[in-house]
């Protein structure tokens, strides 16, 4: 069975592929005396003086420079961009992503297999997560019927058991806390495999790479 790959890793190399140029967070764009555009995450020396464009991580540019000049004078002198528009068009994503899909799986089963790895995995962490939890609350009893018995008797409670009861329900909140994101997480990861399964299961009954099905062009059409 060929080895998964987890959707952070395929969403990171997916961003790499449609958006080579951005792999940084300053990438420069500018064209040399033939007419040719480069990219960089530096500028050459030789094209300091002559007009560029920055580009952020998504590939937008977020900074284009007519006046290198008065740019390293001020900031204020800078021409911004005004409208930031994306290297890619969104139909280009769409048919990037299609393509990428198809090649990254060879049937609809391996979508769903790959889906089940990543939730046994985080099924995996909530068991270390519940028995934590577990333990601290046993813990947290025993101190609280501690304190108890000495309150039945007329003594103070002491300070270190205080202190270990205030600790151990601070725990426990943490560990409700990591529970919770654990379940969101979880939903993320299925909401994107079953978009991937659906998207897959689209193309393979025929449908064009980067095209939509009728429903979603008439949906998309209404709003």
């Amino acid at each position: 069975m060929r080895a998964r790959i987890r959707p952070t890793l395929f969403l990171l190399g997916f961003c790499l592929a449609i958006s080579a140029p951005a792999v940084a967070q300053e990438v420069y764009r500018w064209t040399d005396e033939n007419g040719e555009v480069h990219y960089g995450r530096t500028l050459p020396p030789e094209y300091a003086d002559k007009p560029y464009e920055i580009l952020n991580d998504k590939g937008m540019v977020i900074e284009r420079v007519t006046d290198p000049l008065a740019r390293q004078k001020g900031p204020e002198k800078v021409e911004k961009e005004q409208t930031i528009k994306p290297l890619f068009t969104e139909d280009e994503v769409r048919l990037r992503s299609d393509r990428l899909l198809v090649l990254r799986y060879h049937s609809a089963a391996e979508i769903e297999d790959a889906m089940k790895v990543e939730v046994d995995q985080l099924g995996y962490d909530r068991r270390l997560i519940m028995q934590t939890q577990a333990s601290a609350m046993t813990s947290l009893a025993g101190q609280v019927r501690q304190a108890a018995d000495r309150q039945r008797a007329g003594m103070p409670v002491e300070a270190e058991t205080e202190k270990a009861i205030n600790s151990l329900r601070s725990r426990i909140s943490r560990t409700e806390h990591s529970l919770d994101d654990l379940k969101q997480r979880e939903d993320a990861i299925r909401a994107v495999f079953l978009k991937e399964l659906e998207r897959y299961r689209y193309l393979q009954d025929g449908g064009a790479p980067g095209s939509y099905p009728d429903a979603q062009v008439e949906a998309a059409s209404g709003s």
